[in-house]
């Protein structure tokens, strides 16, 4: 327990450091400050660092104008199953990655007052123990991507993030 408690607190004083070093160039906000977070979880908590990590998903943009608060229950968790025609029209957007990818989407209830860093440590712990798996393969791992998007629906904030695993690159 104590192991981990520490690990934990080693993971979150890198993802600071990177907050202080991020916020000092480059003047990145937003959805694209929340993807160099989540490119830098990867990279430096999930042993990523040699894989190359890159934000261009456009397909996020449709899966955020279409997300209904209701895809996600009170302990936000999601409602989607995988017979539903919701679930198929999500596979569908991300069509492109059905051979050789894994795509992952998670989503959470941000407060959109939050700071980029808040809401991304909202996100990671969703990536550890998994999201709403579209797609799926298996092989050695040769890039990812990651993209965001933050949505209001209903008076309530939420952050969509995929993961896009690559198994095809090089």
């Amino acid at each position: 327990m104590k192991l981990t408690k520490k690990l934990l607190a080693m993971a979150l004083a890198g993802v600071m450091l990177l907050t202080i070093l991020t916020g000092c160039s480059g003047g990145k906000t937003g959805d694209r400050l929340v993807e160099e977070y989540m490119a830098a979880f990867l990279s430096e908590n999930l042993g990523y660092k040699d894989v190359p990590i890159t934000h261009d998903v456009p397909e996020i943009k449709t899966v955020a104008d279409m997300f209904k608060a209701s895809w996600l229950n009170d302990h936000g968790d999601w409602t989607i199953s995988p017979n539903s025609s919701t679930y198929t029209t999500l596979r569908n957007v991300f069509s492109n990655y059905e051979n050789g990818y894994t795509v992952n989407l998670y989503a959470c209830e941000v407060d959109s007052k939050q700071s980029e860093l808040h809401q991304t440590m909202r996100v990671m712990p969703l990536i550890l123990v998994g999201g709403l798996p579209l797609h799926s393969s298996r092989g050695r791992l040769t890039a990812a991507k990651c993209a965001t998007r933050l949505v209001t629906r209903e008076n309530k904030s939420y952050r969509i993030a995929v993961i896009i695993y690559d198994y095809t690159a090089g």
